[in-house]
This record gives C-alpha cells, structure tokens and sequence, in this order.
C-alpha cells in the first residue's frame, strides 16, 4: 500500500469462525476513519488483534499483519 488515505471511512470487524481471512461471520464493531481505526486494533491484546480485520474504502479488507505494518509507516498519524 503506497499512499494511504487516513481519512478514509472504515469500519473494524471481528470474526467469530476458526481464524479465517475469508469475510465469514463477522461482526461490526466500530466504524470510523481509517487512521483511529488502525490506532484501536494496535491498542487491543494481542489474542483479541488476530480476530479483526478492517475494512477500508478504497483499500479493501485489511488483516492484523497489514494494520500493523500500517502502524509503523512514518506518515501514520499518531493518536
């Protein structure tokens, strides 16, 4: 992911099947932009951040190893 829109609406999905990345079962738990929504998953436990995936406009469903990578880019605003 090159540039990304932080701005960008998004909302935060937690499955409840067996660890798949296929959007199965899951549950919206927050929406919001997708910069607060990456500092939320990166707050979370670790065992709680392997069952969510955000889904971004523009970008698509992002997995737990993309939303950190997203937290460690130089341009990602700090919350």
């Amino acid at each position: 992911m090159k540039d990304i829109n932080w701005d960008a609406p998004a909302q935060l999905h937690e499955r409840s099947d067996g660890g798949s990345d296929m959007f199965y079962d899951f549950k919206t738990l927050k929406s919001g932009p997708l910069a607060e929504l990456v500092a939320h998953v990166m707050a979370l436990p670790t065992a709680e951040r392997e069952r969510v995936v955000i889904d971004a406009a523009g970008i698509g469903s992002i997995n737990v190893q993309d939303i950190a990578g997203l937290a460690e880019r130089s341009d990602f605003p700090a919350s």
